[in-house]
């Protein structure tokens, strides 16, 4: 029996692939889907499903949900008095999806397992979701992106074989599109996109803030943002499982009521009354609110479309997935914006679980990995004759060929029949030259045929004849591709002047499996025995932006010197290191480091992620993070209209954003919306970015950066060397003559040479130090261990105090390793942690 899982942030299911048959497994209670819910009761007993989201109302600090928006995070999740993680969490509902289906099958032994993933999970989430596999008892385990998983099961039922179809997948979490083209049920993803925060839960923080919260602040006596007081939680809770409820009876009915008694809510505002809920709204009402979001959606499906050549006319359906998708207005929408035909015949809570059981069938299965069966097979027999056999293994379709070819001259006395399971027989063939015999697939599964060679006696030649296995699939995934890029920060420039920049390792659109070689070069120079290590850091890089700054980081590998490096072995600054690197279909990274000079070959199975990786969005913490990314987005707005004032049209959307996300911090403290915010922060800096580089715009930028950089270093002039002078002097004619003669990346080349240069003029000064330290030195919240941050601020105070210029530097630079790698650290910063040798 092979498993397929949809892993989803409100519910989950499970498929089985039995015999060539697909069964949905059902919850305990009888439904098809498992709420993704955890209840702990006070003596520790643990429910999952329904019986726990049953409790979220009358027990919330003993319930857990959401929590798949967390992975790849170390965002805790609170049960009770416990803090758990976003995989013990997921490894729960894991667990109790394979009891269910062990249980329901009569104890079949399971023999793989595939799970699904947003196509937006990057390689973080995605390895946080294979360790929850494993700690749900789980070995042979691997992953398949929703989208893929859905357009399999599409195709599965669907009637029309051929043809290109758009999935779009509004799930709990989060939101995906695909591109998928279907050849005879052989599907291939031509393309994919994705929104990381958004989906559902989305939807029900908009309706809260637009219909629960004004109507619960003009009824009764609640303090201003009571949201964020502690005291109020469960108020906001059990308006969120109000909301939920109403959503869902919207997609049946135009009007609902957003509904919780006195007896749910328990709880008296400040002049004593008793809160309850009873809202009445529409669906109009509700469609309006969050009508903006569905538009996003639907702008990235035509994007999906365009950017890959095809035309409306040309996708044969839209496949919904997901609960949010069966509501009214987005199937509305999808079907008068991109006027394509809605498919109704799927059920969206299960699809994706279906899909991936019919690709857990199509792996051969080890114990840690799993790798695509083979679609051919092809044998040669020798005896009397010599004859080659060769076949699909595995097929979607209802017939296939054998071909037979003889090797031999004399063949006439020879003759081959094929008997299938049933009896059927194609007769006796005589073998007079290349053959290719039909045979039929009545049914989804092993097909198993005897080929028999005979002579003219009649009689099976042993040496001759085989059986053979042919697997009819319901459908099957020719291709996936790669869902983002996935690249290496690096250092470019001349010695001493360098900037951090992304190089691609993995390019978007990529076909998968996948792997290959590139050289990079060692940033620092590195001993055996010696504590240091040289950090290979990964990032998920936006299309045309190289700025680490920019960039989601999403996890480094180390190269130890004390552990991977033997005692006299050492690695010269600016020596080539050459990386091996495969991404496997699961889009799981491993690769090896080689050190030509050294004839070392340093291997890697996996992408180690160390904490810093990691974020922490929960309380006080996650909402600075959240704070100072979104400022930073603003700031660089800000001076994106300052150079070009004309923008408008362009820019007042994203400073709408902008007032969206201050928005929401300002009544929220939850871990999820501090991550969305987040998430929106870097989109926005993004497009700020790609704004700037355009062609109509970047004559007019780099002409102003060039001017600032001017500017900024007249002020540093009696600071500089008069090597320093003369060479940035050099690089500002070298700008302007570049500006003149159009070529913009060779002025973006002088302008981060002319930058550097003063940062490393900065760095050297004892003030510019001091007011660094002072920076940081309050960012506690970005601390990896931060108990190491207040010790090294203390270290740092006291090396002032001494005028220890040295020892300052050394706590600066510990404070900058121990923080977690992400794009709330300003330029300047991020040039300095390269300056001071982080």
């Amino acid at each position: 029996m092979y498993l397929g899982i949809d892993l989803g942030t409100s519910n989950s299911a499970v498929v089985g692939y039995l015999d060539g048959h697909l069964r949905l497994f059902k919850a305990a209670d009888g439904g098809d889907v498992l709420p993704s819910v955890i209840y702990v009761d006070r003596r520790g007993h643990r429910f999952i499903g329904k019986s726990a989201y049953d409790r979220t109302v009358t027990s919330p600090q003993s319930v857990a949900a959401g929590f798949k928006r967390s992975m790849g995070t170390r965002s805790p999740i609170r049960i009770n008095d416990e803090e758990w993680t976003p995989e013990e969490c997921s490894a729960e509902i894991i667990r109790t999806l394979v009891a269910q289906a062990h249980t329901e099958s009569g104890g079949r032994q399971i023999e793989g397992v595939v799970i699904t993933i947003p196509a937006a999970f990057n390689q973080m989430q995605s390895e946080a979701t294979i360790r929850s596999a494993k700690a749900a008892g789980l070995n042979k385990v691997s992953l398949v992106q929703e989208p893929v998983a859905a357009a399999i099961a599409a195709i599965a039922k669907s009637s029309v074989r051929d043809g290109v179809f758009l999935v779009y997948d509004l799930g709990g979490g989060t939101f995906d599109v695909a591109l998928v083209i279907s050849t005879g049920g052989s599907v291939n993803v031509i393309a994919h996109e994705g929104i990381n925060m958004l989906g559902g839960r989305d939807f029900d923080r908009r309706i809260f803030d637009s219909i629960v919260r004004p109507w619960l602040m003009s009824n009764f006596t609640l303090p201003e943002n009571f949201q964020k007081d502690p005291a109020y939680r469960f108020l906001t809770t059990v308006s969120h499982h109000a909301i939920e409820r109403a959503k869902i009876q919207l997609s049946a009915s135009a009007s609902a009521s957003i509904f919780a008694s006195e007896d749910d809510v328990r709880m008296r505002d400040l002049s004593g009354s008793d809160i309850y809920l009873g809202i009445d709204t529409t669906r109009d009402a509700v469609a309006a609110i969050v009508r903006d979001k569905v538009e996003d959606t639907i702008a990235l499906c035509r994007k999906v479309i365009s950017d890959n050549g095809y035309r409306p006319e040309d996708i044969s359906k839209i496949v919904p997935i997901g609960g949010p998708s069966k509501m009214p207005l987005i199937r509305d929408m999808l079907q008068r914006e991109l006027a394509i035909e809605v498919e109704q015949n799927l059920d969206p809570m299960t699809a994706v679980a279906m899909g991936a059981a019919i690709f857990a069938e199509s792996r051969v299965w080890e114990e840690s990995h799993s790798t695509r069966k083979a679609s051919r097979s092809k044998e040669e027999v020798r005896g009397s004759i010599s004859l080659a056999f060769d076949y699909q293994a595995r097929v979607t379709a209802e017939t296939t060929r054998l071909s037979v070819r003889p090797e031999d001259t004399n063949v006439g006395k020879f003759w081959i029949e094929v008997i299938d399971e049933t009896g059927t027989t194609t007769g006796r063939l005589a073998i007079d030259g290349p053959l290719r015999i039909p045979l039929p697939l009545r049914r989804d599964g092993d097909h198993r045929f005897k080929i028999l060679v005979s002579g003219d006696d009649g009689i099976a030649v042993p040496t001759l004849s085989r059986d053979i296995v042919i697997t009819r699939a319901p459908a099957a995934a020719a291709s996936i591709p790669m869902t983002y890029s996935l690249a290496v920060k690096t250092q470019t420039g001349t010695v001493g002047y360098e900037r951090n920049k992304l190089v691609p390792l993995v390019s978007k659109g990529t076909a998968l499996p996948a792997e290959g070689r590139q050289t990079f070069r060692s940033g620092k120079t590195m001993r055996g025995g010696i504590a240091d290590t040289l950090n290979f850091e990964f990032f998920d890089m936006a299309t045309g932006i190289d700025d680490p700054e920019k960039n989601l980081h999403i996890g480094d590998f180390r190269l130890d010197a004390e552990k991977d490096l033997s005692r006299g072995e050492r690695i010269a600054r600016g020596e080539e290191l050459i990386v091996h690197w495969r991404m496997s279909d699961n889009g799981l990274l491993s690769f090896a480091v080689e050190i030509p000079s050294l004839g070392r070959v340093i291997d890697a199975p996996n992408l180690y992620f160390v904490e810093g990786g990691h974020i922490n969005f929960e309380g006080e913490q996650g909402s600075q993070v959240a704070t100072s990314l979104l400022a930073r987005a603003e700031e660089e707005l800000r001076e994106l209209k300052a150079i070009l004032p004309a923008l408008g049209q362009e820019t007042n959307p994203l400073q709408n954003r902008i007032e969206d996300q201050h928005a929401a911090l300002a009544v929220s403290i939850d871990a999820d919306t501090h991550r969305s915010v987040t998430e929106e922060a870097r989109k926005i800096r993004q497009e700020v970015a790609l704004l700037k580089i355009s062609p109509e715009n970047v004559e007019h930028v780099v002409a102003k950066e060039v001017e600032t950089a001017e500017l900024d270093f007249d002020e540093l002039r009696d600071m500089a060397e008069p090597a320093e002078i003369e060479r940035h002097d050099r690089l500002v004619a070298t700008a302007r003559r570049s500006l003149r003669e159009r070529d913009f990346d060779s002025a973006r080349y002088a302008l981060d040479e002319m930058r550097s240069i003063r940062f490393k003029i900065v760095s050297s000064q004892p003030e510019f130090l001091i007011g660094l330290f002072r920076e940081i030195a309050g960012e506690d919240y970005l601390a990896v261990n931060e108990e190491l941050h207040e010790q090294l601020v203390i270290e740092g105070i006291a090396r002032i105090e001494a005028g220890d210029i040295d020892g300052l530097r050394a706590a600066i630079r510990g404070i900058l390793t121990n923080r977690v790698s992400m794009e709330v650290s300003g330029a300047k910063i991020v040039e300095l942690a390269h300056l001071l040798g982080s």
